[in-house]
């Protein structure tokens, strides 16, 4: 077996060689435990279960294969409850706490009774407040073939683990950008689902009002096989035909570097000769998206906090606790009359949808985040692309560019509220378009 197995094979072939017997459990779970210890300096677990990961591979070998994810090894970021582990929340006091969980979150159960298995779990942004990748307890996560380069978070070491073959699929969460970010950034395929789609009991929130799940992987062409498989209760047919696309354009792209906004042209003209028809809609009123979100945001999470802020609030990272005390100062009233608006602002997304099947726009404003720079002006440049479709509750597919070869540039393909497997069949039908795209 080549030892570049999940860097190198589209999933459903690692998934068919499993079920004919071409392959053990056990072989790809020690790929994926060598591919956990290959990059040690990019700081991407908090805890690796080799002996949970071996075990679980070995209950598998002794039983009949079971559904496409079956054997798959995936990693769990930690503000999910795994069964058996302690959940840090990228915190250097949440895990003490309370008692180790005996029992799986909700969403990560399902990937379970799927069969994958559970390789570790990764490294975030401290109670995934945060969208560099930066994490003064656990230290700061960075690309293992780039390491002057941060992953981006907040969903940090699940992109990292993804890259260095340590999983097949990486579990994360999305509030502000935390799945879109880092996909972006490294080069990988995310899935973010609608608001409200997926269980989110056993994880610890971030913001009620914006708070999704979804995953990492490496190739477009692999995100309808994950989707469907994980979520077979949806119905999810191809697409009938090609889809109508419209690409945001105005001033709210302002934040965006030069070779982002270009690349976003020439993606824009892949799309038209796959067959696509390709409209432009000005962002209007996007660029206020950000005042809406930032202070729901520190409202919310203040709220979830303010039980530990009084014995803990010296083990925060001080940006941080800056953001909380901020929430602390957005009233009840105020807090409810933002919710009025972010309301109107999703409709108006929405109705954006009746002409058009996608929205198209850059996932990240710049290309690369320094390892060890200040990015004090970062977490608001980057909010400013991912704030809309978090107030619309929208499902997000990220897909990257790698024009040049190297990662940083991505798209967010946006699909309506509920509409998540409009997004599964784009996949499918863009990776089947892609020959001679730079897309993986």
């Amino acid at each position: 077996m080549s030892t570049r197995l999940l860097l190198n094979t589209p999933l459903r072939e690692i998934s068919r060689r499993l079920h004919e017997g071409g392959l053990a459990v056990g072989e790809v779970v020690s790929e994926a435990i060598s591919g956990a210890r290959s990059s040690p300096g990019s700081r991407a677990f908090v805890w690796l279960d080799e002996t949970g990961a071996r075990a679980r591979s070995e209950a598998l070998r002794q039983g009949p294969p079971g559904g496409p994810l079956w054997g798959l090894p995936i990693t769990v970021k930690d503000l999910f409850d795994v069964a058996g582990l302690p959940t840090t929340c990228g915190s250097p006091f949440y895990a003490g706490t309370r008692p180790v969980p005996d029992a799986d979150s909700g969403d990560v159960g399902r990937w379970r009774a799927a069969g994958t298995v559970i390789v570790g779990k990764t490294v975030l942004n401290e109670f995934a407040y945060g969208i560099t990748g930066e994490n003064r307890c656990f230290g700061d996560c960075t690309q293992p073939a780039h390491p002057g380069r941060l992953t981006g978070g907040s969903s940090s070491g699940a992109a990292a683990s993804v890259l260095m073959g340590a999983a097949a699929i990486a579990l994360g969460t999305d509030t502000g950008g935390s799945l879109r970010v880092p996909a972006a950034l490294c080069g990988l395929v995310s899935y973010r689902a609608s608001l409200g789609f997926a269980d989110w009991s056993g994880s610890f929130p971030l913001a009620h009002s914006f708070d999704t799940v979804g995953w990492l992987q490496r190739s477009l062409g692999d995100v309808a096989f994950v989707a469907r498989a994980r979520h077979p209760e949806v119905e999810a047919p191809p697409l009938s035909r090609p889809p109508k696309v419209a690409v945001m354009a105005g001033d709210w792209l302002a934040p965006a570097e030069r070779e982002i906004l270009e690349a976003l042209g020439r993606f824009s003209g892949s799309l038209r000769r796959a067959g696509a028809e390709v409209v432009e809609i000005p962002a209007t009123g996007w660029e206020k998206a950000v005042e809406l979100f930032v202070p729901i945001q520190a409202h919310e999470a203040h709220s979830i906090h303010a039980r530990y802020l009084p014995s803990h609030s010296g083990a925060y990272d001080p940006g941080i606790l800056a953001r909380l005390e901020m929430g602390r100062g957005v009233g009840a009233s105020r807090h409810a009359d933002l919710l009025g608006e972010k309301a109107e602002f999703a409709r108006g997304l929405q109705g954006l949808f009746q002409d058009v099947d996608l929205l198209v726009a850059p996932a990240s404003a710049m290309r690369e985040l320094k390892a060890g720079a200040d990015h004090a002006a970062t977490r608001p440049r980057l909010l400013k692309l991912t704030a809309p479709a978090s107030l619309g509750g929208l499902p997000v597919l990220t897909v990257p560019w790698l024009e040049d070869g190297l990662p940083g540039i991505g798209f967010q393909v946006m699909a309506p509220h509920g509409q998540d497997a409009r997004l599964w069949a784009f996949a499918e039908w863009l990776a089947g378009s892609s020959h001679g795209l730079p897309i993986p």
